[in-house]
């Protein structure tokens, strides 16, 4: 739904006529949107939604009466998407997707780089385009950090996300419950280090439930470190100093978001400047703000959403000249 909002309300104030697919995996919310806009009274034809497949994305985007295509998915799809685009060049938006980092320097207010640590992997269990499911931890603290997010991650409750006591729920289907339990055991058959979690919890035999999972010390050039596995698996690794910390987190083909967790204002500043991501966080959870942008750089997106590019993405510009005519 948030994702939706994010296209289809600057449409419409742009005075658009929109064609909604909604994931066919998670259709239920654009259904009762669909019924609101009905109930609201926005013209028949206006807002039309479309529930379907996969495949039903590439006659919508290739059809001739479709003049903007703004999409969110994978990385693959969207330069899938791209390509049937071009064909009529039509103009064109990408949300895809993230493997964004969180820096925790030794100055950090511990208990609150634990918090939103974990609200960054592991809120929604992972699947979110902007988790930070790469971590770098400043080396003088790595030991003692890791050793106390370990004990928090273990107490993170999984379960009925119906539950008011669940903390984290079951991943979105079997396709991806399978996708990240291979990453896992590809992790471990390569002998990476699994601090915890990787399994199924076992007060949970049933559903698609992966545990809190971390790495420690994954190789930079290791699938689980560069791909994005939208699951709650987060890898781990340690630097030396701020121009190091830097470089490890920009060396990724994605550039969505970051986290930067520092006491230091002037550090703060000047590693945000330095991230080639859309998005930083300095010592805060993961707010948005509509009247700013959403949008990242690299592989995760092409254009912005949100705050005054929102409906600029939905809108041409004319130049008129007129003379008088007398």
């Amino acid at each position: 739904m948030v994702t939706t909002t994010r296209k289809v309300a600057p449409a419409l104030a742009a005075g658009c006529t929109v064609v909604l697919k909604p994931s066919e995996i998670t259709p239920l919310p654009e259904l009762a949107l669909a019924a609101i806009i009905d109930q609201a009274g926005l013209p028949a034809g206006v807002f039309n939604l479309v529930t379907s497949d996969a495949e039903a994305g590439t006659p919508l985007v290739s059809h001739p009466a479709v003049r903007k295509v703004s999409f969110t998915g994978s990385t693959a799809v969207g330069q899938t998407v791209m390509k049937t685009a071009a064909d009529d060049l039509k103009r064109i938006s990408l949300e895809l997707g993230g493997k964004s980092a969180a820096l925790v320097f030794a100055d950090a207010v511990i208990e609150l780089a634990l918090e939103i640590v974990c609200g960054g992997i592991f809120f929604n269990a992972g699947q979110m385009c902007s988790a930070t499911s790469r971590l770098l931890v400043e080396r003088s603290i790595a030991q003692d950090f890791t050793a106390r997010l370990k004990q928090r991650v273990e107490s993170i409750k999984v379960g009925d996300p119906m539950d008011p006591a669940t903390q984290m729920g079951p991943l979105s289907s079997r396709r991806q419950h399978q996708k990240v339990q291979q990453y896992i055991q590809q992790g471990v058959a390569a002998g990476l280090k699994l601090l915890t979690g990787g399994t199924q919890p076992p007060d949970m035999p049933k559903g698609y439930f992966v545990a809190p999972t971390i790495f420690v010390d994954v190789p930079c050039d290791s699938p689980l470190w560069r791909e994005e596995i939208f699951g709650p698996v987060l890898c781990i690794n340690s630097f030396d100093n701020e121009q190091e910390a830097i470089a490890v987190a920009n060396q990724s083909e994605y550039g969505l978001v970051a986290t930067v967790l520092t006491s230091d204002s002037a550090r703060a500043s000047r590693v945000s400047a330095a991230l080639e991501v859309g998005l930083v966080w300095v010592n805060s959870p993961q707010v948005i703000f509509p009247q700013a942008s959403w949008g990242g750089m690299k592989k995760s997106s092409l254009g912005r959403a949100l705050g005054p590019w929102g409906p600029h993405a939905f809108q041409e510009i004319k130049h008129v000249v007129m003379a008088d005519a007398g």
